[in-house]
């Protein structure tokens, strides 16, 4: 018998530890660099893995709880119970960038090099949505599937109940995709609008960057865009693209 899944908003720090095993173990297949920068293992044992595990989910359950805007979804296997999904989708019913873009920190690195690489990177991903994200938009931030659940269309719920949520507030969306998961995106009306790519060349680069440039260069992402109401032709009228004069 097909397992039947269930979309729920999380609330409590159970669910929160839940979707980050979830996110923890999709990352690791297919390997993602990009999200490396945001869970390093400090150590090649099993017990520094495990470390970097607890403090990311505590570092994620107080990031939730201090952010207004933020939204965690799941999926849940009704059958067993078992949490197979997630999305975090931003709400934001006003312009997030009106002081300019937040100055990137990455306190769960270590002070150095490795550090400053993270940061370099959160900035060159937030520098450009002060440009694309003026408007009231929902932003998808985080989407996984447990590999052994994926192709049951678990991203399809998760897709969905922020594209409805944006339907209904009739705002735009956003999100820098993976090429992974660009197909499922286009099927829920984005489009990408460009290929983006990160410059982590650095003049005299010491050893330590140069590695950090090879093990935690992200793969090129794709900006999306999805219209209000998935709407991209309209009668009588063109779309305003957010980068546009009167767009903020």
């Amino acid at each position: 018998m097909a397992a039947s899944f269930v979309v729920r908003e999380m609330k409590t720090k159970a669910e929160m530890d839940a979707i980050m095993d979830v996110i923890w173990t999709a990352n690791y297949d297919p390997y993602d660099t990009y999200a490396q920068l945001f869970f390093p293992v400090l150590g090649y044992t099993a017990s520094a893995r495990e470390a970097a595990m607890a403090e990311s989910k505590d570092r994620f359950w107080e990031t939730h709880n201090s952010t207004p805007t933020s939204n965690w979804f799941y999926v849940e296997n009704v059958t067993t119970g078992q949490v197979v999904g997630c999305a975090q989708w931003e709400i934001h019913t006003q312009n997030p960038f009106k002081a300019g873009a937040p100055t990137p920190r990455a306190p769960w690195w270590p002070e150095g090099e490795y550090r400053d690489f993270c940061e370099e990177i959160v900035r060159q991903v937030y520098t450009p949505r002060t440009n694309w994200m003026r408007r009231p938009h929902l932003a998808l931030n985080w989407m996984a599937v447990l590999p052994t659940c994926r192709g049951k269309g678990i991203g399809s719920l998760l897709m969905s109940i922020g594209t409805e949520r944006a339907d209904a507030l009739g705002v735009e969306c956003w999100m820098e995709a993976s090429g992974m998961g660009k197909k499922l995106y286009e099927k829920h009306g984005f489009r990408s609008l460009f290929k983006m790519h990160f410059d982590m060349e650095r003049k005299n680069a010491s050893d330590v960057w140069r590695k950090c440039m090879h093990e935690l260069t992200p793969t090129s992402v794709y900006p999306m865009w999805r219209p209000k109401h998935g709407i991209w032709e309209l009668e009588g009228d063109s779309i305003q693209f957010p980068w546009e004069r009167g767009a903020a």
